[in-house]
């Protein structure tokens, strides 16, 4: 018997406040972080009786973001293991990490050199304004060393997928239509980023890793996704000439080269994953375990 609108009303609430608590605590041990840095600057300003130098502690944050988004990422992750730990929840099912068949776990990387150069073409169309503001906004993330490169390459792809697919949107697919559910994740997935063009970015990523994981019926090809197009920017970055020399221009000959073939090596794969069967959900069964994990994520 389907719900009434009362009952459904209320699921969608529930799946909503759910969203919000993981969004909360993915935002919150980002500001915990950088709390004591904050706090001892301030301190020490009312020691010396002067006053904060607001500048020099917004540097201090930005040399630092990289350290910080990693330690911020590290907790996250561990409170969010220790919540489903406690509960005796399988991280598999909890967190959506299910076992994938090899072509379709590897289509995200196919992908992936296809979707950093289709972002960076648009990015080559934008008004030159809208580039330098981008590029101020994102200095921190190219500049941080191997903290950084761990940090942008290995920790935030992981956290993320488990934060806003792994659990934001199938907690709102308990309510809604899978398409629905993908959007909205997508959707906060790019507010977050802060940047409008970096939120822009983020949204279609976010639409494309959303629905890479909902066919397979897991996080892991839009994890390998995100962390295969975050290297990109890590390695050409990392290039003698910086983004605009001859070795920035030889990465991304490479990457067009890999974005040509490894679609076509991994074609299984990819049209599993994108082409939908008649009567047919996921690309992966989604088969309910009795006494681990209390809800179908495909069931409206």
């Amino acid at each position: 018997m389907k719900p009434g609108a009362g009952e459904r009303a209320a699921q969608v609430l529930l799946a909503l406040l759910k969203s919000l608590c993981y969004l909360a605590l993915f935002l919150g041990t980002q500001v915990l972080v950088m709390l004591p840095v904050m706090i001892a600057s301030a301190i020490q300003t009312v020691m010396e009786g002067g006053t904060m130098d607001q500048e020099a502690v917004t540097q201090l944050l930005l040399e630092q973001s990289m350290a910080f988004s990693l330690i911020a990422n590290m907790l996250t992750l561990f409170i969010v293991m220790l919540f489903y730990l406690i509960r005796r929840k399988r991280f598999s099912e909890a967190l959506w990490l299910r076992r994938v068949d090899g072509p379709i776990l590897w289509s995200g990387v196919c992908l992936a050199p296809a979707l950093f150069l289709a972002v960076n073409s648009v990015l080559a169309s934008l008004p030159e304004a809208w580039l330098e503001s981008y590029s101020d906004a994102s200095a921190g993330i190219t500049s941080g060393g191997v903290v950084g490169f761990i940090a942008v390459v290995a920790a935030a792809p992981l956290v993320e997928e488990v934060i806003f697919r792994g659990l934001i949107m199938t907690r709102l697919n308990q309510a809604m239509p899978g398409w629905l559910a993908m959007f909205l994740s997508a959707a906060i997935f790019g507010a977050c980023h802060g940047h409008p063009v970096w939120s822009g970015y983020a949204f279609v990523l976010g639409c494309i890793f959303g629905y890479m994981d909902l066919r397979a019926g897991s996080i892991w090809p839009s994890v390998l996704a995100h962390m295969f197009f975050n290297s990109f920017s890590q390695i050409i970055s990392l290039l003698p000439g910086g983004e605009e020399g001859m070795g920035s221009v030889i990465a991304l000959g490479v990457i067009l080269i890999l974005a040509i073939l490894l679609p076509i090596l991994n074609r299984k794969g990819i049209k599993a994953l994108f082409r939908r069967s008649p009567g047919k959900e996921a690309v992966q069964a989604l088969p309910m375990v009795p006494g681990v994990y209390e809800f179908d994520p495909w069931e409206n």
